[in-house]
């Protein structure tokens, strides 16, 4: 048959013995016919084989002879060496083709049904079955490991289980949404493991002022200000202590704030309270709770009160008056006694200067004598109904503010409903307000409530 075969070719061709060969293509043939090749098909296998070269490449996509050019005769050939074969068919790609499932919605079912899981995590023994190609897309951590484990163990410390249950269920979601009681454990763990997707998800809450301010801020600077990780979170939550001030001082949890912690709220011009006098009984609180701890820290804290925002009785009064141990012994220290005497003489040129220009007809005192006063940057004024002690420069009533009145004070507020502050409205110094009957009027509507 084959020199029948050689007998029926033109002269001087050869005849060449076909080989029974494969084609794998990994690009569909009908959307792709001109653009695709044998080399980009050999490149796509390259990076599908460990060792291409047991492939013999070669021999899969060229249909060559293995006896090359020498000519065979045989009587023994098969319908392929006679030419036939199945692989062309006229309209092939035409056909239609029957349907699969689609590979990422296989992928969804084994990965959220935890099916062929490749990799266990171990936290605190408690043994977490997940797919390390998961873990690897979204966590550096993982990411950056040389070789694929089978277990890995994450300190419970850092990455609780409920954390690293969430994290991942944040993995495998198109729409994640966090849970708010679990978001510092999550924002901790994301740290941990360099997840910069779940970092900014949990900003984008931290951020958003509807979600931490004022009370809800504080709570979290609590819950924070021990952990490194969270450093930034509670340094932005400190920021947002304003009018909370106070009822956060009249916890337990302000005696242990942190000395920086103390300078920036003393400093700020946000925070919110009823007389500057407060600024001094809080530092004393602080100062009280560890004395022979703090009391180093005495000049620094009293550079964050402006005793110009003070009234003048109480600067007169103060050193005669007080009976608390802590406050005699911190006014009565050089410095701050410098202080006070400067800022009594200070309110005395500005009261008297105010009163020569007001004479005179002038609407306002020069700037330049202005500039010589140095007046302090002003706070957030407020004038909260259960504070007893405080009353405006031209109230009848008493005067006297110790520091039991203050203790009574934060006392009220400890047993005040817990959004009484937020009821408290900030005061304009520059009008007068009538504050014992704005007490009354407060009073009366809190009872009524």
């Amino acid at each position: 048959m084959e020199e029948l075969m050689r007998q029926k070719l033109p002269n001087g061709q050869k005849y060449e013995k076909q080989e029974l060969t494969c084609s794998v293509l990994f690009t569909n043939p009908k959307f792709n016919a001109e653009k695709s090749s044998a080399s980009d098909e050999i490149n796509s296998i390259a990076r599908l084989v460990s060792k291409t070269e047991d492939l013999e490449v070669d021999r899969v996509f060229r249909k060559v002879s293995k006896n090359g050019d020498e000519e065979t005769t045989s009587l023994n050939r098969s319908l392929f060496e006679f030419g036939h074969n199945f692989e062309d068919v006229e309209g092939w790609l035409q056909l239609e083709q029957p349907s699969k499932d689609q590979l990422a919605s296989v992928l969804r079912y084994m990965f959220e049904s935890h099916l062929k899981t490749t990799v266990q995590i171990e936290i605190n023994k408690m043994y977490f079955n997940c797919h390390f190609i998961v873990l690897q897309v979204y966590s550096r951590f993982f990411s950056d490991l040389e070789k694929i484990p089978l277990l890995v163990t994450l300190p419970e410390s850092i990455v609780s289980q409920k954390a690293f249950m969430l994290t991942y269920k944040w993995m495998l979601s198109d729409d994640p949404v966090l849970e708010l009681p679990h978001i510092v454990e999550v924002f901790v763990a994301a740290t941990y493991l360099r997840i910069n997707e779940l970092q900014a998800h949990c900003w984008k809450y931290f951020d958003d002022e509807e979600c931490y301010n004022e009370d809800t801020a504080c709570v979290l600077y609590v819950e924070t200000k021990d952990n490194p990780a969270m450093d930034v979170v509670c340094n932005v939550m400190l920021t947002r202590i304003r009018k909370f001030l106070l009822t956060f001082v009249a916890t337990k949890d302000f005696l242990d704030l942190p000395f920086s912690h103390l300078i920036f709220l003393l400093d700020s011009d946000q925070i919110c309270v009823n007389t500057e006098i407060e600024i001094l009984f809080i530092a004393v609180r602080w100062l009280g709770h560890k004395w022979n701890q703090r009391k180093g820290r005495l000049l620094r804290l009293v550079s964050c009160i402006r005793f110009n925002l003070m009234p003048l009785w109480y600067l007169l009064y103060v050193r005669r008056e007080e009976n608390h141990p802590l406050v005699m012994e911190l006014v009565s220290h050089p410095e701050v006694e410098h202080q006070i005497n400067e800022s009594i003489s200070k309110i005395t040129s500005l009261m008297y200067e105010e009163k020569i220009t007001a004479l005179e007809g002038n609407g306002a005192l020069s700037e330049e004598y202005a500039n010589d006063l140095r007046l302090p940057r002003h706070r957030k004024w407020i004038c909260d109904s259960l504070c007893t002690y405080y009353h405006d420069v031209g109230c009848p009533n008493t005067r006297e503010i110790r520091f039991k009145h203050f203790e009574d004070y934060l006392s009220e507020l400890q047993q005040s409903s817990k959004d009484h502050w937020s009821k408290v409205e900030e005061q304009d110094p520059s009008k007068t307000t009538h504050c014992c009957s704005l007490k009354r009027t407060k009073s009366s509507e809190s009872v009524a409530e």
